[in-house]
C-alpha cells in the first residue's frame, strides 16, 4: 500500500457511443494517455465526473480495465458510492478483486446518517477491500459531513489513506493538512490555488480535463517557491474552470473535448449536453488561453 495520494489527479470522463448507450473504450484509453503525458499523477475510475452513478457494475470494471491496460504506470483508484453499507462492502470486495490501488468512497448518500455511522460505513469499506481509501467529502451531495473527530478516528487505521474534500472551505482544508496524517486533496477546482498554498497534497479536478499541463505546472511553480507565477497562472485558467461548472459536471468537460475531438459528448439521462451558449464561452476561453501561456520555464 505505498500509492502516493498527491500531485494533480483526474476524475476521468466516461466518453459514449450511441447517445450514451455504450462505452467508447478506444477514446477512453486514449485519453488516459494523453492526460498521462501531460503529468496526471492517478486517475479515478468512474466516480462522480465519469459518471459513475449511471454505469452498472460490469461497466464500472470494464472502464477501470480500459484504463488499466492504458496507463499501466499511473496509479488508478474506483470510484464507490451505496447508501446500504452492507451494498457497499460487497461492492468494495468485488472492486477489490480488480487489483486498483486504492477506493474513493462517500459517506451513505441521502439516509444522513450519524457520525458513528459514517465511521463505522468506512471501516466495513476497509475491512471489505483491504485497500488504501480515499473518503470523498462532499456534503451537498451526500447530506452528511464527515467531521473531523471522525477523520481522525479512521486515519488510526493506516488503510485510510486520505480525503478529498469537497465544500467545506480553506479553513477546514488547512485544519485537516495540519490536524491529520491524511493526504488531503482539493475537490473544489475553483479552490485547488488556494488548498496547495495552505497545504494541500494535491487535487482530484475536473477542470484538469482542459489544459491539464497547466494544473499541473501550477502545483509545480508552487513547490518551487514561485507564488507569483502560480498565482497568475492560476488566474488565467479561473474564467475557463468557472465555465466548466457552469452546467451540471460533466457535461461542459464532455461539450469542449468533443469540440477537440477527443471524444464525443454524449452523456447518460438524467445528464444533458451543454447549451449552446456556454460551448461558445467554453470555446472563447479556449481561444484565449492558447493563444499564449502567461507563465514559462
Amino acid at each position: 500500500m505505498h500509492t502516493q495520494f498527491e500531485g494533480i489527479w483526474l476524475p476521468i470522463i466516461t466518453p459514449f457511443h450511441d447517445g450514451g448507450d455504450t462505452i467508447d473504450h478506444a477514446a477512453l484509453a486514449r485519453l488516459a494517455r494523453h492526460y498521462a503525458d501531460a503529468g496526471i499523477a492517478g486517475f479515478v475510475s468512474g466516480a462522480t465526473t465519469g459518471e459513475g452513478a449511471l454505469l452498472d457494475p460490469h461497466e464500472q470494471e470494464a472502464v477501470y480495465t480500459t484504463l488499466r491496460a492504458a496507463v499501466p504506470d499511473r496509479p488508478i483508484v474506483i470510484g464507490l458510492t451505496a447508501s446500504a453499507t452492507r451494498h457497499a462492502a460487497e461492492r468494495a470486495r468485488a472492486l477489490a478483486a480488480l487489483r486498483p490501488d486504492g477506493l474513493l468512497a462517500t459517506p451513505p448518500v441521502y439516509v444522513r446518517p450519524t457520525q458513528d455511522g459514517v465511521r463505522r460505513h468506512f471501516e466495513a469499506i476497509v475491512e471489505a477491500a483491504d485497500l488504501p481509501l480515499l473518503i470523498y467529502n462532499i456534503p451537498y451531495r451526500t447530506g452528511v459531513n464527515v467531521e473531523l473527530d471522525t477523520l481522525r478516528a479512521l486515519s488510526r487505521d493506516a488503510r485510510v489513506a486520505g480525503v478529498k474534500e469537497c465544500g467545506g472551505g480553506i479553513d477546514r482544508l488547512a485544519r485537516l493538512v495540519r490536524d491529520t496524517r491524511l493526504k488531503i486533496l482539493s475537490g473544489d477546482d475553483d479552490q485547488n490555488f488556494a488548498a496547495l498554498c495552505v497545504g494541500a497534497h494535491g487535487a482530484i479536478a475536473s477542470s484538469a480535463h482542459v489544459l491539464p499541463a497547466w494544473h499541473v505546472r501550477i502545483r509545480a511553480l508552487l513547490r518551487e517557491g514561485r507564488l507569483d507565477d502560480a498565482r497568475r497562472l492560476s488566474a488565467a485558467l479561473q474564467p475557463l474552470v468557472a465555465a466548466l461548472f457552469a452546467e451540471p459536471n460533466p457535461a461542459p468537460v464532455k461539450a469542449l473535448l468533443a469540440a477537440r475531438g477527443w471524444c464525443g459528448d454524449a452523456l447518460r439521462l438524467p445528464f444533458v449536453p451543454a447549451s449552446g451558449a456556454l460551448r461558445e464561452r467554453l470555446q472563447a476561453h479556449w481561444e484565449t488561453l492558447t493563444a499564449t501561456e502567461p507563465v514559462a520555464g
